[in-house]
Protein backbone atom coordinates (compact mmCIF):
# COMPACT_ATOMS: atom_id res chain seq x y z
CA UNK A 1 0.00 0.00 0.00
CA UNK A 2 1.20 3.50 -1.45
CA UNK A 3 1.29 5.28 2.06
CA UNK A 4 0.98 8.79 -0.23
CA UNK A 5 -2.44 7.47 -0.91
CA UNK A 6 -3.80 6.20 2.41
CA UNK A 7 -6.89 8.58 3.49
CA UNK A 8 -6.85 11.00 6.09
CA UNK A 9 -9.63 9.32 8.04
CA UNK A 10 -7.53 5.98 8.01
CA UNK A 11 -4.22 7.53 9.45
CA UNK A 12 -6.31 9.23 12.29
CA UNK A 13 -7.53 5.73 12.87
CA UNK A 14 -4.15 4.19 13.27
CA UNK A 15 -3.03 6.79 15.23
CA UNK A 16 -6.15 6.81 17.33
CA UNK A 17 -5.54 2.74 17.87
CA UNK A 18 -2.30 3.47 18.66
CA UNK A 19 -3.25 6.23 21.23
CA UNK A 20 -4.99 3.61 23.02
CA UNK A 21 -2.82 0.98 23.34
CA UNK A 22 -0.09 3.45 24.24
CA UNK A 23 -2.67 4.68 27.23
CA UNK A 24 -3.87 0.76 27.91
CA UNK A 25 0.16 -0.26 28.36
CA UNK A 26 0.26 3.04 31.03
CA UNK A 27 -2.97 1.72 32.80
CA UNK A 28 -1.52 -1.29 33.12
CA UNK A 29 1.59 0.08 34.53
CA UNK A 30 -0.06 2.36 36.57
CA UNK A 31 -1.94 -0.48 38.49
CA UNK A 32 1.49 -2.47 38.91
CA UNK A 33 2.58 0.66 40.25
CA UNK A 34 -0.22 1.21 42.92
CA UNK A 35 -0.48 -2.69 43.71
CA UNK A 36 3.89 -2.90 44.40
CA UNK A 37 3.06 0.61 46.39
CA UNK A 38 0.66 -1.14 48.56
CA UNK A 39 2.91 -3.92 49.19
CA UNK A 40 5.47 -1.70 49.98
CA UNK A 41 8.10 -2.02 47.30
CA UNK A 42 8.26 1.43 46.62
CA UNK A 43 11.25 1.37 44.64
CA UNK A 44 9.26 -1.21 42.50
CA UNK A 45 6.28 1.16 42.24
CA UNK A 46 8.33 4.27 41.21
CA UNK A 47 10.17 1.85 38.56
CA UNK A 48 6.27 0.75 37.01
CA UNK A 49 5.20 4.73 37.63
CA UNK A 50 7.99 5.87 35.34
CA UNK A 51 6.96 3.34 32.90
CA UNK A 52 3.39 4.61 33.01
CA UNK A 53 4.30 7.83 32.48
CA UNK A 54 6.86 6.97 29.19
CA UNK A 55 3.73 5.01 27.44
CA UNK A 56 1.36 8.55 27.46
CA UNK A 57 3.84 11.38 29.14
CA UNK A 58 1.13 13.78 28.64
CA UNK A 59 -1.82 12.42 29.63
CA UNK A 60 -4.56 12.87 31.95
CA UNK A 61 -3.54 9.57 33.48
CA UNK A 62 0.26 11.03 34.00
CA UNK A 63 -0.88 13.32 36.49
CA UNK A 64 -2.22 10.70 38.59
CA UNK A 65 0.66 9.23 38.07
CA UNK A 66 3.30 11.53 39.16
CA UNK A 67 0.74 11.92 42.23
CA UNK A 68 1.24 8.56 43.07
CA UNK A 69 5.17 8.66 42.36
CA UNK A 70 5.43 11.28 44.24
CA UNK A 71 4.20 9.77 47.51
CA UNK A 72 6.16 6.80 46.57
CA UNK A 73 9.29 9.16 47.22
CA UNK A 74 7.74 10.28 50.20
CA UNK A 75 7.75 7.12 51.75
CA UNK A 76 11.53 6.73 51.05
CA UNK A 77 12.52 10.01 52.23
CA UNK A 78 13.35 11.44 48.88
CA UNK A 79 11.89 14.85 49.40
CA UNK A 80 13.32 16.26 46.38
CA UNK A 81 12.58 13.58 43.85
CA UNK A 82 9.00 13.93 45.29
CA UNK A 83 9.06 18.15 44.31
CA UNK A 84 10.34 17.27 40.89
CA UNK A 85 7.30 14.71 40.56
CA UNK A 86 4.82 17.43 41.87
CA UNK A 87 6.15 19.96 39.31
CA UNK A 88 5.91 17.53 36.39
CA UNK A 89 2.52 16.81 37.07
CA UNK A 90 1.63 20.61 37.33
CA UNK A 91 3.63 20.71 33.99
CA UNK A 92 0.93 18.92 32.31
CA UNK A 93 -2.11 19.95 33.91
CA UNK A 94 -1.23 23.98 36.03
CA UNK A 95 -4.62 24.00 37.01
CA UNK A 96 -4.50 21.51 39.54
CA UNK A 97 -4.90 23.09 42.76
CA UNK A 98 -4.86 19.84 44.90
CA UNK A 99 -1.25 19.31 43.35
CA UNK A 100 -0.30 22.91 44.10
CA UNK A 101 -1.31 22.41 47.70
CA UNK A 102 0.65 19.21 48.03
CA UNK A 103 3.35 20.77 46.36
CA UNK A 104 3.42 24.15 49.10
CA UNK A 105 3.13 21.42 52.24
CA UNK A 106 6.24 19.28 51.37
CA UNK A 107 8.28 23.01 50.32
CA UNK A 108 7.37 23.95 53.61
CA UNK A 109 8.44 20.75 55.38
CA UNK A 110 11.84 21.33 54.07
CA UNK A 111 12.02 25.29 55.01
CA UNK A 112 11.31 26.79 51.28
CA UNK A 113 8.88 29.14 52.63
CA UNK A 114 8.96 30.96 49.87
CA UNK A 115 8.43 28.37 47.35
CA UNK A 116 5.83 26.96 49.84
CA UNK A 117 4.03 30.33 50.18
CA UNK A 118 3.89 30.46 46.12
CA UNK A 119 2.58 27.22 45.97
CA UNK A 120 -0.56 27.73 48.81
CA UNK A 121 -1.37 31.44 46.81
CA UNK A 122 -1.57 29.57 43.57
CA UNK A 123 -3.75 26.67 45.03
CA UNK A 124 -6.26 29.54 46.38
CA UNK A 125 -6.27 31.72 43.18
CA UNK A 126 -7.08 28.40 41.24
CA UNK A 127 -9.81 27.75 43.57
CA UNK A 128 -10.77 30.09 45.65
CA UNK A 129 -13.69 28.39 47.24
CA UNK A 130 -11.67 25.48 48.58
CA UNK A 131 -11.27 25.63 52.22
CA UNK A 132 -8.41 23.46 52.32
CA UNK A 133 -6.82 26.01 50.24
CA UNK A 134 -7.33 28.82 52.52
CA UNK A 135 -7.30 26.73 55.62
CA UNK A 136 -3.76 25.51 54.98
CA UNK A 137 -2.30 28.58 53.21
CA UNK A 138 -3.97 30.38 56.98
CA UNK A 139 -1.78 27.86 58.65
CA UNK A 140 0.99 28.86 56.90
CA UNK A 141 0.34 32.54 57.83
CA UNK A 142 0.13 31.22 61.42
CA UNK A 143 3.45 29.09 61.27
CA UNK A 144 5.73 32.07 60.17
CA UNK A 145 4.52 34.82 62.50
CA UNK A 146 1.98 36.63 60.42
CA UNK A 147 -1.46 36.67 62.15
CA UNK A 148 -3.36 39.11 60.95
CA UNK A 149 -3.06 37.43 57.45
CA UNK A 150 -3.92 34.29 58.83
CA UNK A 151 -6.98 35.63 60.60
CA UNK A 152 -8.06 36.99 57.19
CA UNK A 153 -7.58 33.41 55.64
CA UNK A 154 -9.68 31.49 58.84
CA UNK A 155 -12.31 34.10 58.86
CA UNK A 156 -13.00 32.92 54.43
CA UNK A 157 -13.13 29.68 55.46
CA UNK A 158 -15.84 30.57 58.77
CA UNK A 159 -17.70 32.47 55.86
CA UNK A 160 -17.94 29.76 53.15
CA UNK A 161 -18.31 26.96 55.53
CA UNK A 162 -19.54 28.39 58.59
CA UNK A 163 -21.18 25.00 60.11
CA UNK A 164 -17.52 23.91 59.36
CA UNK A 165 -15.24 23.93 62.62
CA UNK A 166 -11.84 24.65 60.97
CA UNK A 167 -12.31 28.64 60.19
CA UNK A 168 -12.85 28.61 64.00
CA UNK A 169 -10.09 26.68 65.10
CA UNK A 170 -7.77 28.55 63.07
CA UNK A 171 -9.44 31.86 64.54
CA UNK A 172 -8.61 30.15 68.02
CA UNK A 173 -5.14 29.64 67.17
CA UNK A 174 -4.40 33.13 65.68
CA UNK A 175 -6.20 34.48 68.73
CA UNK A 176 -3.76 32.55 71.20
CA UNK A 177 -1.06 33.42 69.08
CA UNK A 178 -1.28 36.49 69.35
CA UNK A 179 -2.37 36.66 73.14
CA UNK A 180 -6.04 37.14 73.00
CA UNK A 181 -6.57 34.14 75.41
CA UNK A 182 -10.25 35.29 75.99
CA UNK A 183 -11.52 35.27 72.03
CA UNK A 184 -9.27 32.55 72.07
CA UNK A 185 -11.75 30.18 74.30
CA UNK A 186 -14.64 31.78 72.42
CA UNK A 187 -13.30 29.83 69.08
CA UNK A 188 -12.22 27.35 70.34
CA UNK A 189 -15.66 26.56 71.93
CA UNK A 190 -17.26 27.01 68.64
CA UNK A 191 -14.90 24.93 67.13
CA UNK A 192 -15.70 21.67 69.74
CA UNK A 193 -19.41 22.97 68.99
CA UNK A 194 -19.55 22.42 65.26
CA UNK A 195 -17.51 19.15 65.97
CA UNK A 196 -17.01 17.37 69.23
CA UNK A 197 -14.80 14.86 68.29
CA UNK A 198 -12.19 17.34 66.61
CA UNK A 199 -9.69 16.78 69.54
CA UNK A 200 -7.23 19.36 68.94
CA UNK A 201 -9.87 21.81 69.87
CA UNK A 202 -9.73 20.52 73.00
CA UNK A 203 -5.78 20.74 73.34
CA UNK A 204 -5.93 24.08 72.47
CA UNK A 205 -8.61 24.96 74.47
CA UNK A 206 -7.17 23.62 77.72
CA UNK A 207 -3.45 25.08 76.52
CA UNK A 208 -5.11 28.41 76.37
CA UNK A 209 -6.97 27.63 79.92
CA UNK A 210 -3.24 27.30 81.11
CA UNK A 211 -1.73 29.98 79.94
CA UNK A 212 -4.44 31.98 81.56
CA UNK A 213 -3.28 30.91 84.46
CA UNK A 214 -6.57 29.09 84.51
CA UNK A 215 -5.59 25.31 85.80
CA UNK A 216 -8.78 23.63 86.63
CA UNK A 217 -10.33 24.30 84.00
CA UNK A 218 -7.35 23.02 81.69
CA UNK A 219 -7.36 20.35 83.37
CA UNK A 220 -11.18 19.72 82.40
CA UNK A 221 -9.78 19.60 79.14
CA UNK A 222 -7.53 16.43 80.10
CA UNK A 223 -10.16 14.75 81.45
CA UNK A 224 -12.08 14.88 78.23
CA UNK A 225 -9.24 14.37 75.76
CA UNK A 226 -8.61 11.33 78.28
CA UNK A 227 -12.14 9.90 77.23
CA UNK A 228 -11.29 11.09 73.22
CA UNK A 229 -7.20 10.92 72.40
CA UNK A 230 -5.08 9.31 75.64
CA UNK A 231 -1.74 10.75 73.96
CA UNK A 232 -3.48 13.95 73.54
CA UNK A 233 -4.40 14.20 76.97
CA UNK A 234 -0.60 13.09 78.20
CA UNK A 235 0.74 16.31 76.15
CA UNK A 236 -2.14 18.57 77.62
CA UNK A 237 -0.87 17.42 80.97
CA UNK A 238 3.02 18.22 80.27
CA UNK A 239 2.01 21.50 78.47
CA UNK A 240 0.15 22.44 81.77
CA UNK A 241 2.85 21.19 84.42
CA UNK A 242 4.94 23.21 82.00
CA UNK A 243 3.35 26.74 82.13
CA UNK A 244 1.67 26.66 85.47
CA UNK A 245 2.91 29.02 88.09
CA UNK A 246 5.12 27.26 90.80
CA UNK A 247 3.29 27.48 94.50
CA UNK A 248 4.68 26.09 97.59
CA UNK A 249 3.04 22.68 98.46
CA UNK A 250 3.86 22.53 102.11
CA UNK A 251 5.95 24.44 104.08
CA UNK A 252 7.20 23.07 107.92
CA UNK A 253 9.80 24.10 110.55
CA UNK A 254 13.11 21.54 111.08
CA UNK A 255 15.78 21.84 113.67
CA UNK A 256 13.74 23.32 116.25
CA UNK A 257 12.21 25.98 114.96
CA UNK A 258 8.11 26.12 115.26
CA UNK A 259 6.09 28.09 113.13
CA UNK A 260 3.03 26.91 115.12
CA UNK A 261 4.15 29.05 117.99
CA UNK A 262 2.62 31.76 118.87
CA UNK A 263 3.80 35.71 120.51
CA UNK A 264 5.94 35.71 123.04
CA UNK A 265 7.65 32.60 122.33
CA UNK A 266 11.14 32.24 124.18
CA UNK A 267 13.78 32.27 121.73
CA UNK A 268 15.53 29.55 123.91
CA UNK A 269 12.83 26.97 123.67
CA UNK A 270 13.41 26.82 120.23
CA UNK A 271 17.55 26.44 120.58
CA UNK A 272 18.50 25.81 124.56
CA UNK A 273 21.86 27.54 122.64
CA UNK A 274 20.27 30.95 123.28
CA UNK A 275 19.61 30.29 126.90
CA UNK A 276 23.26 32.64 127.02
CA UNK A 277 23.00 35.96 126.15
CA UNK A 278 23.98 37.44 122.62
CA UNK A 279 24.30 33.58 121.86
CA UNK A 280 23.13 32.68 118.02
CA UNK A 281 21.56 29.73 116.51
CA UNK A 282 20.95 28.69 113.17
CA UNK A 283 17.35 27.25 112.55
CA UNK A 284 15.49 25.97 109.04
CA UNK A 285 12.31 25.44 107.49
CA UNK A 286 11.93 23.18 105.02
CA UNK A 287 9.67 23.82 101.45
CA UNK A 288 8.00 21.46 98.96
CA UNK A 289 7.03 23.12 96.27
CA UNK A 290 4.48 22.05 93.70
CA UNK A 291 6.59 21.31 90.09
CA UNK A 292 10.51 21.43 89.93
CA UNK A 293 12.37 24.31 90.40
CA UNK A 294 15.36 25.98 88.74
CA UNK A 295 17.98 25.11 91.19
CA UNK A 296 20.30 28.22 91.32
CA UNK A 297 16.98 30.12 91.55
CA UNK A 298 16.40 28.55 94.75
CA UNK A 299 19.62 28.41 96.23
CA UNK A 300 20.23 32.26 95.82
CA UNK A 301 19.70 33.68 99.28
CA UNK A 302 17.97 36.92 97.82
CA UNK A 303 15.54 35.21 95.94
CA UNK A 304 13.68 34.80 99.48
CA UNK A 305 12.81 37.23 102.01
CA UNK A 306 12.15 36.41 105.85
CA UNK A 307 10.02 39.18 107.45
CA UNK A 308 7.47 40.07 110.27
CA UNK A 309 3.67 39.43 109.18
CA UNK A 310 2.18 43.00 107.90
CA UNK A 311 -1.29 42.01 107.79
CA UNK A 312 -1.10 42.56 104.24
CA UNK A 313 -1.39 38.14 103.67
CA UNK A 314 -4.36 36.53 105.84
CA UNK A 315 -3.16 35.14 109.60
CA UNK A 316 -2.92 38.92 110.86
CA UNK A 317 -0.09 41.04 112.22
CA UNK A 318 3.12 39.98 113.89
CA UNK A 319 2.02 39.73 117.21
CA UNK A 320 -1.67 39.59 116.75
CA UNK A 321 -0.89 43.60 116.39
CA UNK A 322 -0.21 44.34 120.21
CA UNK A 323 3.29 46.62 120.59
CA UNK A 324 5.75 43.33 121.08
CA UNK A 325 7.89 44.17 123.93
CA UNK A 326 11.41 45.09 124.26
CA UNK A 327 12.41 41.84 124.46
CA UNK A 328 11.57 41.09 120.90
CA UNK A 329 14.54 39.67 118.87
CA UNK A 330 15.10 40.88 115.22
CA UNK A 331 14.50 38.77 111.90
CA UNK A 332 17.07 38.64 109.60
CA UNK A 333 15.75 39.55 106.15
CA UNK A 334 17.97 36.85 103.86
CA UNK A 335 18.82 33.61 104.88
CA UNK A 336 22.21 32.19 105.14
CA UNK A 337 21.91 29.74 102.66
CA UNK A 338 19.29 27.74 101.02
CA UNK A 339 19.77 24.34 99.72
CA UNK A 340 17.55 22.31 97.37
CA UNK A 341 17.00 18.90 96.55
CA UNK A 342 15.73 18.03 93.38
CA UNK A 343 14.45 14.68 93.89
CA UNK A 344 11.94 16.22 96.67
CA UNK A 345 11.55 19.07 95.30
CA UNK A 346 12.00 20.92 98.20
CA UNK A 347 14.12 23.49 99.56
CA UNK A 348 16.01 24.25 102.74
CA UNK A 349 16.22 27.88 104.09
CA UNK A 350 18.81 28.00 106.98
CA UNK A 351 18.43 31.47 108.62
CA UNK A 352 19.77 32.44 112.23
CA UNK A 353 18.57 34.39 114.89
CA UNK A 354 20.48 35.79 118.06
CA UNK A 355 20.17 36.40 121.63
CA UNK A 356 20.01 39.63 122.83
CA UNK A 357 22.08 40.88 125.59
CA UNK A 358 19.91 40.01 128.30
CA UNK A 359 19.06 36.53 127.69
CA UNK A 360 14.98 37.42 127.75
CA UNK A 361 14.68 37.13 123.67
CA UNK A 362 11.18 36.33 122.20
CA UNK A 363 9.35 35.90 119.18
CA UNK A 364 6.42 35.23 117.10
CA UNK A 365 7.16 32.36 114.99
CA UNK A 366 3.38 32.05 113.73
CA UNK A 367 3.84 35.62 111.78
CA UNK A 368 7.00 35.04 110.08
CA UNK A 369 6.66 35.21 106.66
CA UNK A 370 8.92 33.24 104.34
CA UNK A 371 8.47 34.47 100.85
CA UNK A 372 10.39 33.08 97.53
CA UNK A 373 10.64 34.98 94.31
CA UNK A 374 12.51 33.08 92.59
CA UNK A 375 11.58 30.58 89.11
CA UNK A 376 11.14 27.04 88.16
CA UNK A 377 12.64 24.70 86.11
CA UNK A 378 11.11 26.28 82.62
CA UNK A 379 11.20 29.90 83.88
CA UNK A 380 7.99 30.68 85.32
CA UNK A 381 7.82 33.01 88.16
CA UNK A 382 5.70 31.97 91.82
CA UNK A 383 2.43 32.10 91.57
CA UNK A 384 1.47 35.25 94.03
CA UNK A 385 -1.08 32.94 95.92
CA UNK A 386 1.49 30.13 97.13
CA UNK A 387 4.55 32.30 97.09
CA UNK A 388 4.61 32.87 100.85
CA UNK A 389 4.52 30.67 104.18
CA UNK A 390 3.70 31.66 107.65
CA UNK A 391 2.97 29.68 110.67
CA UNK A 392 -0.62 30.80 111.17
CA UNK A 393 -1.40 31.83 107.61
CA UNK A 394 -0.20 28.89 105.88
CA UNK A 395 0.41 29.35 102.24
CA UNK A 396 -0.19 32.34 100.51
Amino acid sequence: MNPLTVSSDTLFSVLASQTTQMESLSSNSLSKGIERFQSKDYEGAVREFKRSISYAPRSDNAVSTYDFMATAYLQMGRKEDAVNAYRNALSISPNRDDIQLKLGNLQFERGENAKAEDAYKAAVRLNMASTTNLYSLGQFYLATGRIGEAEAQFAKVAGIAPESYGGYYGLGQAHHQAGRNEQAVEQFNTAIEKNPDFVFAYFDLGSTYADMGRTEEAYDQVSILTEKNAALALDLNKYIYKVSAPEFSVGYGISGFGPTMGPNTPVSVLNTALSVPNASAEFSMNFIFSKQMDSSSVENPYNWSITRADGTISGGLYNWGIPFPSTEVSVPYFPVRVTYDYADQSAQVHFTLNQNSAGSGTIDPSHIVFMFSGKDAYGNAMDPKGDQYSGISLIV
